[in-house]
């Protein structure tokens, strides 16, 4: 398996990830990655620490984020990579996306202890460095003896469907896409499959979301597989979308994890063409034309 150049999804401490901005951005380097979005869920934290890491060790480093948006059958992500510096009125905007991920932990934590599975909010919150999500409920809920792992967790408790799960975002996907391009942002829909959606629905959704300026589909992931990829590949085609690539990483611990094939670097086979890495690259905000071609 051979890590590709470019990476423009994946999360750090300031999100639900296991590591620091710095220990990403080095661990980048080590496998050659030369252009490295860090995009933590709906905060942009640790846009200056990845960014002067990447300084230091060759690696450029994209402002990204990844935005939760509201939506009622499956999840709704959008990366949005920003230019540096990121505006000010952007940087006002995440404030009160940050402001929704608590408000949605704390009635987690709610409705496990209305059950019996008790556990402190303040436990809950001082597991997060960052913006809180569900893996840091998820993990007091194991300290507490409560579940044994991550995924019975995910499964029994705060999964989709389960009577404790809160759904992410209080903004409409086409709203989210609105700002983040107001900003200056190149957007992708992140992870498609999270929709739910197949077909003809699937098209019409990201024909709407196109309509609202997103500028690309993530098409090139590790869990995704080459006929996945492909039809991906196609529906961005039809919409006159880019194809993006991204790894998801979120950990070392969880590269090849229960959750499908997340190692940083890796964005599937096969992966974007040298034909859409160039597309890509020429339009994502502030990426020296050295690293373009």
């Amino acid at each position: 398996m051979s890590s590709s150049t470019v990476d423009l999804h994946s999360h750090s401490t300031c999100s639900d990830g296991g590591h620091a901005p710095s220990f990403v951005v080095e661990l980048a380097a080590q496998r050659g990655i030369e252009v490295l979005a860090l995009t933590d869920h709906d905060t942009l934290q640790g846009i200056a620490e990845a960014q002067a890491t990447g300084a230091e060790h060759g690696v450029h480093v994209v402002a990204g984020i990844e935005l939760s948006a509201k939506y009622s059958a499956g999840q709704c992500h959008l990366l949005a990579w920003l230019p540096s510096p990121v505006p000010q009125a952007f940087h006002v905007w995440t404030t009160s996306r940050e402001v929704d991920r608590e408000q949605r932990a704390k009635e987690m934590v709610r409705r496990l202890n209305e059950q019996g599975f008790e556990i402190a909010w303040e436990d809950v919150r001082a597991r997060a460095a960052g913006n809180l999500g569900r893996p840091h409920v998820a993990d007091t809920l194991i300290a507490a003896g409560h579940c044994t792992d991550r995924r019975d967790a995910f499964e029994r408790l705060i999964g989709r469907g389960c009577h404790a799960y809160v759904g992410s975002g209080k903004i409409a996907p086409e709203a989210a896409v609105e700002q983040a391009v107001a900003a200056g942002a190149l957007v992708s829909l992140a992870h498609p499959y999270t929709l739910e959606l197949e077909g003809q629905p699937l098209s019409d959704f990201v024909g709407r979301l196109a309509d609202a300026g997103l500028g690309a589909l993530e098409a090139h992931r590790g869990d995704q597989d080459a006929a996945r990829q492909a039809e991906y590949c196609d529906l961005a085609e039809r919409h006159g979308l880019l194809v993006s690539a991204g790894s998801d990483f979120h950990s070392v611990e969880l590269e090849d994890g229960p959750r499908g094939q997340r190692e940083l670097g890796w964005t599937g086979d096969p992966g974007l063409s040298p034909e859409a890495r160039e597309q890509l690259l020429s339009r994502l905000p502030g990426v020296p034309a050295n690293l373009v071609r």
